[in-house]
């Protein structure tokens, strides 16, 4: 039996919205107050398909509710910061999928706020919560692979339509650096324990595309120990044997005592070579799958481009609304997020100049 439960509302009834409200819908203690859409016939949709007890227009009218404590913001980039300044002024906490601003001046905006209000704010970096990717961070965590100094990730996958709101920069704010070296800027950050970046260089471009954002591009952060090399297409033509489209998903993290490898739409997701670490006689010196924990069936669907048992949505809403109930702090906060968004915003100043950037934000 739940004793207490977090009422919420999903505002923004697109695409990116229909992993966050199922797997709202899976955790026991939060409640789905309310969708909310400009369209109403997609909040209707949403109301519905994941059984929210009421769909509005009206997203004044919604955070206004007693029995709303928290909103989920799934709306295009360019409304993030808008729509959750509004519900933090409202006294609501907030989850707000990536990227939390179009501009570091609005994401400090943020995260003032949120202090102000004493409520919660987590930017939605939900590849934090894949079992691979958790367990990796575990490894490192127990030394295993030793002092990680390379880190090395690709996110790629095909957009045939140009004339979607991602490619607008007016909306969007970017391209794949936004779209997809985010998940991996986060991810080396929580890899290493948040290190200082100590430069950024970053090459981009539309290289396959007439796009207005750049379909390509390839970022190097720099720390006192570790390089990380992201790069990345939205013009990436090569099948997925799990997924019927292209997509492609690779990290590899070199230690001083051995290599994890993560490919999350590939079973197993999950390889390690730790040569000093005690293993089967009949694996000795070669690479090892660790067994990952299932998800429940009930929390399978919509995994996008993730291995459906291995799907990371339901444990990151888990995460948020416990925190918010217990007043604990959230994995990915506004101060996490700021930072993720000054090194891209550093790394597309990079492109502009041709050279290293040291983001000074980050000093």
């Amino acid at each position: 039996m739940v004793d207490r439960q977090l009422g919420i509302a999903v505002v923004g009834c697109g695409g990116i919205s229909n992993p966050h409200t199922y797997a709202l819908t899976q955790v026991p203690n939060a409640r789905l107050v309310a969708v909310v859409d400009i369209d109403e016939s997609r909040a209707l949709d949403f109301k519905t398909r994941f059984k929210a007890e009421l769909h509005s227009t009206d997203y004044d009218a919604v955070i206004r509710r007693d029995d709303v404590d928290a909103v989920v913001v799934t709306t295009a980039n360019d409304t993030h910061a808008e729509v959750s300044l509004r519900a933090l002024r409202a006294g609501k906490h907030v989850l707000v999928q990536k990227p939390m601003a179009l501009s570091l001046e609005l994401a400090d905006q943020m995260v003032a706020a949120a202090i102000q209000a004493k409520k919660t704010l987590m930017v939605s970096f939900f590849e934090l919560f894949h079992p691979a990717f958790a367990r990796a961070k575990q490894i490192v965590d127990r030394g295993l692979i030793g002092d990680v100094f390379f880190f090395k990730a690709i996110m790629a996958w095909y957009s045939p339509n140009l004339n979607v709101w991602r490619f607008d920069p007016r909306i969007s704010g970017g391209g794949v650096l936004l779209d997809g070296h985010s998940h991996h800027v986060a991810y080396f950050l929580h890899l290493l324990g948040n290190p200082k970046i100590d430069t950024v260089y970053s090459s981009y471009g539309a290289l396959n595309s007439n796009a207005r954002v750049e379909d390509t591009g390839v970022t190097i952060l720099r720390t006192a120990t570790a390089l990380a090399e992201i790069s990345g297409s939205n013009r990436l033509f090569e099948p997925n044997a799990q997924m019927n489209f292209n997509f492609k998903e690779r990290l590899e993290i070199y230690g001083s005592k051995g290599t994890i490898l993560i490919q999350p739409t590939e079973r197993p997701s999950l390889k390690v070579y730790a040569p000093s670490e005690p293993t089967n006689e009949l694996l000795a010196g070669g690479w090892d799958a660790p067994r990952l924990q299932p998800v429940p069936q009930l929390h399978q669907p919509y995994s996008l481009h993730f291995n459906p048992d291995e799907n990371p949505w339901v444990p990151e809403h888990q995460h948020f609304v416990d925190c918010c109930l217990d007043g604990k702090p959230v994995v990915t906060d506004g101060q996490f997020g700021y930072k993720v968004q000054a090194i891209l915003s550093a790394a597309y100043e990079s492109g502009r100049a041709g050279r290293n950037i040291i983001p000074t934000e980050l000093k």
